[in-house]
């Protein structure tokens, strides 16, 4: 190379150094790593790096000599003059074409790929593209191959500069996937189409998306030859997932290719289990596309044949690992999440229960966990009609000869125990004794799978928590039990599941753990005082968790007395470094603060800096390297100070980055501590507070789901707490922004679970925003209502926008997308509230025409109740925007004809809001409403039914008292109390009759003895009315009893002695 020309000493020198790398002795390569480094600014290394590569006849020495030439040029190729860089291109276009080395093709390759993305912007590299096009139809295969190597180096390093090229390039690609005789130009045809897939325009994704039969053709014949480059050219699927390119015309070819790999048993883990997760990705966004198709049985069909496979292996069967079992009950998990339950459950019971009879117990243990991954997406639908059913089918697998079945029917118990609540709960005298015989077996036998012992606390720890206070009556002898688990004699792992179900019985009694709250404190302090040991940090988190638990739920005062020294243990393992246990001490520090409140202020010094480094910490993030890992010859401190600005761009190898998944749960979990933190301790959290939200906010656009919903539920709260601190125009700004920020987390993630919980988290802090002075911007307001609309009318990018969903197709919708419908009404309410009913109603018009066809004849049951209690919400927030009440009294007269009985109860709600707003025009409509409602409480005993007319009647009263004939309605309501399921309306209940007492209204005084019955019950002991409204009946009925003493003496004589006392108490 006539300008590349360098000294044969130092050439010499640099070739001897690279030797030495190949050196199967790490002191001789780091020795030889500083060496070349010593001379890598030295301006002659380019020229004998060259020569190097074009003379060496060692491979390796010449792909070393490529690599480092690469990461040189990248720094140093815009300051070469113009002669050199044709000299090193000429190079490279004669080394591509006479180099027949893999190694060395590939290195040159990518380095050629880096000088392009500058040279094809300026048009000066013609030869490269001359090159391409003439090795692509020659007659060789290597040729071929290295010409299709050299196009796929491009596509990797200048994709977005050769976009216009992209036509002529997919037709070079189609003609490449056609050839047969080079599986290795096909494969890289495919690898190109993978980076493509990213930076297709839309006006090509027709073209582009022409190309998957050629691909499906290709990877076909590919596993026959390449299982691993055909899993590696199955990525170009991972990619369309990325870059959502609509393949709905394909979904049938592509489905059945991908079970076609996945049942197949001749092949690996790898592709296998590729071909489920592509299937599940399928199912996620094109669910109408498979039903339409007729895809769902052949689907079926196949997952479950997958997870009837013996796995040929002894042990357990693999629920929870990344096997093709494994994997096929997730995609039926993802089948149950996705699609309506009539469509999914029904037909996967019909198929599987005749399994439960089989002798083959693969077949047995498939049925049991196919019912028990399907509980979570239709909970509500086995909840009304199969729970008898599924616990007949578990308790006859709980007793079966095999031991995998039994281990699938506990995985069933724990499953039921999450999702089926609370009709499960009911079946606590059945189920306990038998989880609590697995235990004992568990406890005494030393062969005891660590798999089947997981299952078996699993069960036990999701039953008894989920259980509550029912779980009192058997808490001596699950503590008995647990106290086992826990001796110094039993396995970390025993140890471990024990703690952890300590915690679960604390969560379910609350305070009546308090007799064995000595013994479990000092189990706890044995672990958390020990010094840190990775063998035993399972123990320490744990045991860290488990006391947070007991913080929140033995009593404030009873665990107060060693709050200080939870604090100080805290703080001292605070430091270790240990994602897992420093994430259980944040929630540890959460709990305590639920103690401590504004006492925890003086710690928040040591304690928030941490949790915000571990919110921007770069740890456990590992780089993924494609090929050979050459990471040693980074010489990052070489090339400081040379001109960044002016450096190529490099992707230096990298094929991504992984990161570990304990990182990702100590930031998730480090988000929800914060927003307990700030609830807690308020006033001290200030000065942390604008930091903290600072870091939590770039939290919520990360890549995870979790960390994603926590940051953005916490930035809810942190807007409560600052707002609550700060009334000023800063914090109301800060609001704003950040209601503007969740509509657009609403409208555009892509993940359901996002968009529910910032729906929740939107909720909670407009519900919040109702009570303060508050003004709420237009843009925030336009923004969510925007974005409510979106969801209403299923064209939220979370509900797949792409598939075209129509209005009207909630029949169809599975269980976790008509919760997501749900929380967007449940937003709506308090929404009007804020902004106020006259500003909100213009926005409200474009809801409304999505609530109101839901209340349709056609409508199911689901979506009349969710439409008409929304709208009485929505009512409840309105104010006095007198057009729309009107517009709505109709609506809520109809709804009362429901023959459901929470239909109708939401309808009574709104028309008791609409009653209340005290309007002429829906005055004149009193005695309507009052003769609709006594006409349906003396046909209709749902008890909801009866609260809610007792609460519509009540408003009405306050709303308008002279209206109502009082003499004929207070007796009635009083008859119907205490209320006896919709507790919230309580308060309006009593609301009004205090009102009627403190005047001493005739209707009250003539019904005074059943009124203090009633009252006795509710100021009782074992009443469970909130205190606060409890204090205000005793005040009231003390002011009464100085107003008219004889009238409530007359009444008391009428009373049992048991009542007189309990309000003689009170009074007094």
């Amino acid at each position: 190379i006539a300008t590349c020309v360098a000294p044969s000493s130092v050439m010499a020198n640099l070739e001897t150094i690279l030797e030495r790398l190949l050196v199967p002795d790490s002191a001789v390569i780091r020795q030889a790593t500083q060496d070349l480094q010593s001379m890598y600014k030295d301006p002659s290394v380019v020229p004998v790096l060259c020569q190097i590569l074009t003379s060496s006849q060692n491979p390796q020495i010449q792909q070393f000599a490529a690599v480092v030439l690469r990461k040189r040029l990248v720094k140093m190729w815009k300051r070469l003059d113009m002669p050199t860089k044709e000299s090193i291109k000429a190079a490279l276009i004669q080394i591509l074409v006479q180099e027949k080395t893999h190694i060395v093709l590939n290195s040159v390759a990518h380095l050629v790929g880096v000088i392009a993305k500058h040279e094809i912007s300026t048009g000066r590299w013609d030869e490269l593209f001359q090159f391409i096009l003439q090795h692509r139809h020659s007659g060789e295969p290597v040729q071929r191959e290295a010409a299709m190597l050299v196009l796929d180096a491009l596509m990797d390093s200048a994709a977005l500069e050769l976009q216009p090229q992209f036509v002529s390039i997919m037709t070079l690609l189609l003609d490449a996937l056609g050839d047969s005789s080079s599986y290795v130009v096909q494969f890289y045809a495919i690898r190109c189409l993978t980076v493509m897939a990213e930076y297709v325009r839309e006006e090509e994704y027709h073209r582009f998306v022409e190309l998957i039969p050629n691909v499906v053709t290709v990877i076909k014949a590919l596993v026959l030859r390449d299982e691993d480059k055909a899993c590696e050219a199955m990525e170009l699927f991972d990619e369309l997932v990325e870059c959502e390119i609509d393949i709905t015309s394909h979904v049938s070819l592509l489905i059945r290719f991908f079970l076609e790999l996945a049942t197949n048993t001749t092949l690996g883990n790898s592709i296998r289990v590729k071909g489920l997760a592509l299937v599940s990705w399928l199912i996620t966004i094109r669910k109408k596309a498979l039903l339409k198709h007729g895809l769902l049985p052949i689907i079926l069909e196949a997952v479950l044949s997958i997870m009837a496979t013996p796995t040929g292996e002894e042990g357990d069967y693999p629920v929870e690992s990344q096997s093709p079992i494994s994997v096929a009950a997730q995609v039926l998990d993802v089948l149950a999440l996705n699609l309506p339950p009539e469509k999914i459950f029904t037909p996967v019971l019909q198929m599987v229960v005749p399994w439960l009879d089989s002798d083959n117990e693969f077949q047995r243990t498939a049925a049991i966990i196919a019912m028990a991954v399907m509980v979570e997406g239709c909970s509500e639908h086995i909840r009304n009609n199969c729970v008898p059913q599924l616990l007949q089918f578990t308790y006859k697998a709980v007793t079966d000869p095999s031991h995998i079945v039994r281990n699938a029917s506990l995985f069933a118990i724990g499953q039921f125990s999450e999702y089926l609540q609370p009709e499960i709960s009911q079946y606590s005298a059945d189920l306990l004794p038998i989880l609590f015989q697995f235990v004992d077996h568990a406890l005494v036998s030393s062969h005891e799978e660590s798999s089947s012992l997981t299952k078996i606390f699993y069960a036990l720890e999701t039953f008894c928590e989920q259980l509550g206070p029912g779980l009192t009556p058997y808490l001596p002898v699950l503590m008995d039990k647990l106290f086992k688990a826990v001796c110094p004699s039993a396995s970390i792992h025993t140890c471990e599941l024990g703690i952890s179900a300590i915690g679960a019985a604390a969560n379910a009694c609350q305070e009546g753990l308090l007799p064995f709250f000595p013994k479990i404190i000092q189990l706890l302090k044995e672990y958390l005082t020990m010094s840190y040991n990775k063998s035993y940090s399972v123990l320490q988190s744990q045991a860290v968790d488990t006391l947070g638990v007991l913080a929140r739920t033995i009593g404030t005062e009873n665990f107060a007395p060693i709050s200080n020294e939870s604090i100080a243990l805290a703080l001292n393992l605070l430091h270790i470094d240990d994602p897992d246990l420093r994430r259980s001490v944040y929630g540890l520090f959460a709990s305590l603060s639920y103690v401590l409140g504004d006492k925890m202020g003086s710690y928040l010094n040591e304690i928030v800096p941490q949790m915000i480094h571990s919110l921007t910490s770069e740890e456990g993030i590992s780089t993924m390297y494609a090929g050979s890992n050459m990471s040693f010859l980074d010489f990052s401190e070489a090339e400081e100070g040379e001109g960044e600005e002016e450096a190529l761009e490099d992707c230096d190898g990298i094929q991504g980055y992984s990161v570990e998944n304990a990182f990702l749960e100590e930031k998730e979990d480090t988000c929800n501590a914060l927003a307990e933190i700030a609830e807690n301790v308020r006033a001290a959290f200030l000065p942390y507070l604008d930091d903290c939200f600072r870091e939590v906010n770039v939290l919520s656009e990360h890549s995870s789901v979790g960390i994603r919903k926590a940051s953005i539920s916490t930035l809810g709260v942190f807007c409560q707490v600052w707002y609550r601190l700060c009334i000023d125009r800063f914090s109301e700004d800060k609001v704003n922004t950040t209601l503007l920020s969740m509509a657009a987390v609403v409208r555009t993630d892509a993940d359901r679970t996002v968009v529910i919980a910032t729906l929740e988290a939107l909720e909670s802090l407009l519900k919040f925003l109702k009570g303060v002075p508050f003004i709420m911007e237009h843009n925030p307001l336009e923004s969510l209502s925007v974005s409510l609309q979106d969801v209403l009318e299923l064209k939220a990018q979370c509900q797949g926008v792409s598939e075209g969903n129509e209005p009207g197709e909630e029949g169809d919708m599975a269980e976790y997308d008509s919760v997501l419908v749900e929380c967007a009404g449940c937003v709506m309410g308090p929404l009007a509230s804020v902004a106020g009913g006259e500003v909100f109603l213009p926005f409200l018009r474009s809801l409304l025409p999505q609530l109101l066809r839901r209340l349709s004849p056609s409508s199911t049951v689901a979506d009349k109740s969710f439409a008409i209690g929304t709208l009485a919400e929505i009512v409840d927030g309105m104010g006095v925007a007198s057009r729309l009440l009107l517009e709505l009294y109709p609506v809520f007269m109809q709804m009362l004809q429901c023959d459901d009985d929470e239909v109708c109860s939401n309808a009574v709600y709104g028309l008791g809001q609409l009653a209340s707003k005290a309007i002429p025009e829906i005055q004149y409509h009193y005695p309507d409403i009052l003769s609709a409602l006594f006409s349906i409480s003396q046909t209709r005993l749902s008890p909801r039914l009866v609260d809610n007319i007792c609460a519509a009647l009540c408003r009405m009263i306050m709303a308008q008292q002279d209206a109502i004939p009082l003499h004929h309605v207070v007796p009635v309501l009083i008859q119907n109390l205490p209320l006896k399921e919709d507790m919230e309306e309580t308060d309006t209940v009593y609301e009004c009759l205090l009102q009627l007492l403190e005047n001493c209204h005739p209707a009250v005084m003539a019904c005074l003895v059943p009124l203090l019955q009633v009252l006795s019950v509710e100021l009782s002991p074992m009443s469970a009315l909130n205190p606060d409204l409890q204090s205000k009946l005793i005040m009231s009925l003390r002011k009464f009893s100085l107003q008219c003493p004889q009238q409530l003496q007359d009444a008391c004589s009428q009373l049992s002695e048991e009542q007189l006392s309990i309000l003689r108490t009170v009074v007094q």
